[in-house]
């Protein structure tokens, strides 16, 4: 059954940055799109990090500029982290507005130090729970104001676009008790992706499970282009108990003074970077990540805090380690590199649009060329903040469009067989995850990298039929293989073990689309070059 809704904007996804562009779209209609209840489920509401600004009298925008410049390894769009290091106290003045309430001490704002910052520059929320507390007043502040439609459990299957290139809407399901049920146009003009990154194609992650790439993979479908793609953050300190996503004890308990160690309490960050503990994560995950394949262990020591102190400065992560028995005083904690941000994405410009007219996004969804190769801590939010608001004031500068709901073809856009069952598609799903944490991890080479393609042919091959979430997550995969065999270099958070080196025939933005990626695949090149792992 086909039901046809027609709206100016749509906007699918409901974290930090879909939020944020529909309350800035005020007073124009919008309708906000989410695939579960709102709020539930985005990395955003996850967020332990809170938000990089120079707010205090030793800071300046042009302090967190150059911090910025100097992690992202060159490939950074300066006009961008000019963009976003001048808007960021605009920012915290417009979520004090709405009734965000940050951390202080004394009166004065309580300034948290994380990596690669030369200052202490990050604003809180509740210790380690800015994600959940920002995204809760921004719903409540969404919706007093009444402009906003939301719509909820419907997944988006499809971008539409007319013959000029123009987006034309999105198609979607609507899930009712976990079936699928009616078929959903939302004609629009404007459409707005943020759907978050795509932490989830990956074995060890920090992401909710729902986020592996669908906003990717529908602009890479729609031939939208993409950029960055290989850059890939592997958060150093990820909980190791076997929890699936994997806990994270965020980056502030470092710069509140914990300690890595390995199995003999060897400080090995100390010989590694002049900033020990505190490097870029990069350089931090791949420390680690060399530690455990010459089989040592590897630990965050909190043992100098203590428990009461901890938990009041630390609380989501105070309580994963009660819930996993672990005492903060006394015991070390093991750690592992997890997949947690992702630098690429889809292309867009200095207002967020993408290459094709209409269609927009935001967020990590989005690529804007403020992180570079790797990403300065807590820099997130403030991006999704800044070009969420640089969307919605460029869609109100554009008039409204009038014209008559038209009627699409469904049959086009369904499936022409049954896909494979849910629980046959969580095995597939779970052998991709594996392969992208092997092959496309924290260190690449042309043999793992040629080995990925021919796990992902392998699961392709035998699930026949994809589910929607493993096709997406396929496609994602590939892309991100295909952009990482490309550069043959080294350089932030991508790592290739064949080519350790920088290489300045490399210092650009590698952008790429699907037509890229299918004329590699009907070459097949990486089937005569695998090599057993």
């Amino acid at each position: 059954m086909e039901s046809i809704y027609k709206s100016d904007v749509v906007i699918v996804g409901s974290g930090i940055s879909g939020l944020t562009v529909a309350i800035s779209l005020y007073p124009r209609k919008v309708t906000l799109v989410t695939k579960r209840k709102l709020g539930e489920m985005s990395s955003s509401a996850w967020a332990q990090g809170g938000i990089a600004a120079a707010v205090s009298e030793e800071d300046s925008p042009q302090k967190h500029f150059e911090d910025t410049i100097k992690v992202s390894a060159g490939l950074s769009d300066e006009n961008s982290v000019k963009e976003i290091t001048e808007k960021a106290v605009s920012v915290v003045n417009f979520l004090e507005k709405i009734g965000v309430i940050f951390d202080r001490e004394k009166g004065e704002l309580s300034l948290s130090k994380e990596a690669a910052h030369s200052q202490r520059r990050v604003l809180k929320v509740n210790g380690d729970q800015s994600g959940k507390f920002i995204v809760e007043k921004l719903i409540n502040y969404a919706r007093k104001l009444g402009h906003i439609t939301f719509v909820e459990n419907v997944s988006i299957d499809h971008i539409t676009k007319n013959n000029n290139n123009e987006c034309t809407g999105v198609i979607g399901h609507i899930h009712q008790d976990q079936i699928v049920d009616n078929i959903v146009f939302f004609q629009a003009p404007n459409v707005i992706l943020a759907t978050g990154g795509i932490g989830s194609i990956y074995a060890y992650t920090t992401n909710p499970r729902d986020v592996y790439g669908e906003g990717i993979s529908l602009a890479a479908t729609a031939g939208a282009e993409l950029v960055d793609l290989e850059f890939v953050q592997f958060h150093p300190t990820a909980l190791d108990i076997g929890v699936d996503p994997n806990p994270l004890l965020t980056e502030a308990i470092r710069g509140e003074g914990a300690t890595l160690v390995d199995e003999n309490n060897n400080r090995f960050m100390k010989k590694i970077h002049a900033l020990s503990d505190l490097a870029p994560r990069d350089i931090v995950s791949r420390a680690i990540h060399d530690l455990k394949m010459q089989g040592h262990s590897t630990f965050l020591d909190c043992r100098k805090f203590n428990s009461n102190t901890f938990k009041k400065l630390f609380p989501t992560a105070d309580k994963y380690l009660k819930n996993a028995n672990i005492n903060v005083e006394k015991e070390l904690i093991p750690i592992i590199p997890a997949a947690h941000y992702h630098m690429g994405g889809t292309k867009v410009n200095m207002d967020g649009m993408t290459s094709i007219n209409g269609l927009w996004a935001c967020g990590e969804t989005s690529s804007t060329g403020a992180h570079g190769a790797n990403r300065l801590a807590s820099n997130s939010l403030l991006e999704a903040f800044v070009y969420a608001i640089r969307i919605a004031r460029k869609i109100n500068s554009l008039p409204i469009k009038n014209y008559a709901i038209r009627s699409i073809n469904i049959k086009n856009y369904l499936p022409k067989e049954k896909t494979i069952s849910k629980v046959r598609a969580k095995k597939y799903i779970w052998q991709l995850r594996s392969t992208m944490n092997k092959f496309v991890g924290v260190e690449r080479s042309d043999k793992t990298l040629n080995n990925a393609f021919v796990e992902f042919d392998k699961i392709e091959r035998e699930a026949k039929n994809l589910s929607a979430k493993l096709k997406d997550m396929l496609l994602v995969s590939r892309l991100i293989t295909f952009a990482a065999k490309l550069r043959k270099e080294s350089r932030g958070t991508h790592y290739r073990t064949d080519f350790p080196n920088m290489n300045t025939n490399y210092n650009q933005r590698k952008v790429l689309n699907i037509n890229d990626l299918n004329s590699f695949l009907s070459e097949k090149e990486y089937d005569k070059k695998v090599v057993n792992e």
